[in-house]
């Protein structure tokens, strides 16, 4: 055995490649690379190609399959479907078919010269409440003003993952060729969503999701670009969360904001942590980790994730008030696109 560095192709559209450190045997194998984290949200699709040695002399069109069958069905065998290859790695059905939140989903790839590659997932099911939106004086800002969020989560039996993140529309702009994006503020910029920070005295929250469960982490965050928590204190219980954030101020853009509630199915949230892990291994110094940290993958005879989400959405305004994006015009905007 000797340890190969191996690219693998996810987000093949975006032209995306991770490299990651493996232990392989010298007869090389490569093995398909599968990408699907789905939601109820969207429609059934799929990245797909094949890992190789780096150092290999490929172009990334090289790296894709377009010739496999990925056959998708339902564990109670009520829904069954056949994805289609579209373009660039992508297969997607043809049939405007959606997961479901709560039903477990198995996935079955076939390909010339691969074994076959199998795994299985779910969208959890998420129930919550926005409770109230408190608007008030921010003390240690005169002028300016800080909002409270209460939301209720009816947790389910057993292990259960979730996350917590809190956006404001805000005035973007393309600037480069690499697709960077700089903030401006001002006529002329379409608006898109901008993650904010906010405080919570929550003892389930952390920062990170390698620090959830884990007793050894401190847990002395309280402000947070987005939580990670489990219901490792509130199993099988209704359970109430306050958070409180300072709204970023624009001229062209008045407030919009949105808290999203995420369950994530158990295997996302294993891939999530073990990629933190493996981040800090890779970028260190790390003294508690002398072996790299191997990426989750559920897919049996493959590489990649199968794996589901369900998000809650909660959109206000400055006054509280609920509002459409198509109203409002999120990604192309009230203040108008991008000038050239």
């Amino acid at each position: 055995m000797r340890e190969w560095k191996v690219i693998v192709l996810i987000g093949i559209l975006s032209g995306c490649q991770s490299v990651v450190d493996l232990d392989l045997p010298d007869d090389f194998q490569s093995k398909l690379v599968i990408e699907s984290i789905f939601s109820p949200d969207s429609l059934w699709r799929f990245h797909m190609g094949r890992s190789a040695p780096l150092g290999e002399d490929l172009v990334p069109s090289e790296l894709i399959v377009p010739d496999a069958e990925i056959v998708i069905f339902s564990e109670d065998r009520r829904f069954r479907d056949t994805l289609r290859y579209i373009n660039d790695g992508i297969y997607q059905t043809l049939h405007d078919h959606r997961p479901m939140s709560g039903a477990r989903y198995n996935v079955q790839v076939n390909a010339p010269g691969f074994t076959q590659a199998e795994a299985s997932s779910w969208a959890p099911p998420l129930h919550s409440e926005l409770l109230e939106i408190k608007r008030m004086p921010n003390e240690n800002f005169p002028g300016t003003e800080r909002y409270i969020l209460r939301f209720r989560l009816v947790d389910r039996p057993g292990s259960n993952y979730y996350s917590l993140a809190l956006y404001q529309i805000t005035p973007y702009c393309e600037v480069d060729d690499e697709g960077g994006f700089t903030i401006e503020d001002g006529l002329g910029y379409w608006t898109d969503y901008g993650s904010i920070s906010f405080e919570s005295n929550s003892r389930s929250f952390r920062g990170a999701a390698e620090a959830v469960d884990d007793p050894t982490y401190p847990s002395t965050d309280n402000i947070f670009g987005i939580a990670f928590f489990s219901d490792q204190f509130f199993e099988a219980t209704t359970v109430e969360f306050e958070i409180a954030f300072e709204p970023q101020i624009y001229e062209s853009v008045r407030g919009y904001f949105m808290l999203t509630l995420t369950a994530l199915s158990e295997d996302l949230f294993a891939h999530e942590r073990s990629l933190e892990q493996h981040d800090l291994y890779v970028t260190g110094p790390n003294l508690t980790r002398s072996t790299p940290v191997v990426v989750y993958t559920n897919f049996h005879n493959g590489l990649g994730l199968f794996a589901g989400y369900t998000n809650n959405s909660y959109r206000f305004d400055e006054n509280g008030n609920e509002w459409e994006e198509d109203v409002v015009g999120v990604g192309s905007g009230e203040i108008g696109p991008c000038h050239e």
